[in-house]
This record gives C-alpha cells, structure tokens and sequence, in this order.
C-alpha cells in the first residue's frame, strides 16, 4: 500500500511544528553505540569492512520495514541474505545459464 502524497504546504507545516518542538540535543546525530567499523577502512581487513557492510543493510532493512516500505525492505532483506552467503562463500543465485 501507497503512502499517500503530501500537498508542499503540509511538508512546510510538518517542518515548522517539528523545529518548533525540538531542542539542540535533538539536532545531533544519532549514532549506534557501538560499531564494528575499524577506525581506519584502509587499513581493515575484507571480513571487518564485509561484516560493517551487512550491519548496515540490515539497519536498511529494518528502518525501510519500520517506515512502511515493505516492498523496499524486502529487496534489501534478499541483498543482504546474499551478501551473507557470499561471505561464506555460496551464493543462492547458483551459475545462471548453465543449469536448465
């Protein structure tokens, strides 16, 4: 289901009554409080960078399914489950072509 189109006034009165009501600690950034990203990329291992990569799909995943774009959710689920299969080495979509 659709999410209905917002008029550009109603945006402009969402965005009014939504400064109004925060304060400057709201204005920060929220950050997870913890993160298995090294510190530096360039120097992180493949595992380290693969590993930070899922997590973050799978925040994705689950802030699409939370905001109600299911079907965005659910593509992002199957990229995930086989970015999860690559790093284990298979891979769910097989040889393509060459079995029939």
């Amino acid at each position: 289901m659709r999410k209905p189109l917002l008029s550009a006034e109603g945006v402009q009165e969402a965005r009014n009554t939504s400064r109004d009501a925060r304060n400057a600690d709201d204005l920060a950034p929220r950050l997870r409080s913890t993160s298995n990203l090294p510190g530096n990329l360039t120097d992180a291992d493949d595992e380290a960078v693969a590993a930070y990569l899922l997590d973050l799909m799978i925040a994705s995943r689950r802030m699409a399914d939370k905001r109600g774009f299911g079907f965005l959710a659910y593509l992002i689920g199957v990229a995930a489950e086989e970015s999860r299969l690559l790093m284990l080495g298979r891979s769910a979509t097989g040889r393509g072509g060459d079995e029939i």
